[in-house]
């Protein structure tokens, strides 16, 4: 906290949402320079609870150091979807150079996330002074105007996010209440523990014909298993009527998210499994 620095301006766009600006990335000798804190884990920290992830890169010189890399290894799971970069001051640079550059940051970045969608890159030269070199003028401008597009967009998208993860959590939580309820039942019955995790994946195909489960929604059985080894007692599992649990849930993904949504302003949520 000894290191935070506040700034106030009187941007009409800092009204809806606040900018988080990190330290400089060390390259070279420097790197070589320890901080006095886990830098990547407090950029992971900030990065999982932003709504919108900006990696700026300079155009003539285009430098992904050890330390870069390894922040954004870091931040890079659940965020991907958040991430974009900036190629600023690419008016400095000829066209051919534009060209390469654009090219080995695209290489580059193909290499860290390893997703079949690259990363959205918006090239520019982001301030107010007028382009050195204006081959690009017309891309410059198209994409400063989506940029800031973007970003009036994000308290509406960020809204969206935070729905979408909160049904994304009921459905986990619908999955293994059937789980659990079932595997009680069979320790009911006296089963034993290793006869029941034998026969998880056998109880997760009975329950997703009788619940009509997604697959997406089904946990990595292999880690479900080691998780329940791991557990002592089994006997807090919960054991009721799961129907009527299952139907609650029901009833909060299909009418309660979506009345709350309507009269929030509506929001497109995407219920259908």
């Amino acid at each position: 906290m000894t290191h935070f620095q506040g700034s106030i301006l009187p941007a009409p766009l800092l009204q809806h949402l606040t900018l988080i600006d990190t330290p400089g990335i060390l390259s070279g000798e420097k790197q070589r320079l320890a901080r006095a804190y886990d830098f990547a884990q407090v950029s992971r920290w900030f990065a999982d609870r932003a709504d919108m992830i900006l990696l700026l890169f300079d155009a003539h010189k285009l430098d992904i150091s050890d330390e870069l890399k390894d922040i954004m290894e870091t931040i890079r799971p659940h965020n991907e979807d958040k991430i974009r970069c900036i190629l600023n001051k690419a008016d400095q640079v000829s066209r051919e150079e534009l060209v390469r550059v654009y090219g080995s940051l695209m290489w580059s970045m193909g290499k860290i996330f390893l997703t079949p969608e690259n990363v959205r890159v918006y090239v520019g030269s982001f301030w107010d002074k007028p382009l050195k070199n204006v081959d690009f003028k017309d891309m410059f401008e198209e994409d400063e105007n989506s940029l800031i597009h973007e970003l009036k967009n994000l308290p509406r998208v960020a809204a969206e996010r935070k729905v979408n993860e909160m049904v994304k959590r009921i459905r986990m939580v619908q999955v293994h209440v059937c789980i659990l309820s079932r595997i009680r039942r069979y320790i009911r019955r006296k089963k034993n523990r290793d006869v029941v995790v034998e026969g998880l994946n056998e109880i997760v195909r009975d329950i997703k014909v009788e619940y009509n489960l997604s697959d997406g929604d089904i946990p990595d059985m292999e880690l479900f298993a080691d998780r329940l080894l791991n557990l002592t007692d089994w006997k807090m599992f919960p054991f009721r009527d799961d129907k009527k649990v299952i139907a609650s849930i029901c009833k909060v993904l299909e009418k309660t998210i979506p009345d709350m949504m309507e009269k929030a302003g509506g929001v497109d949520i995407g219920l259908n499994s």
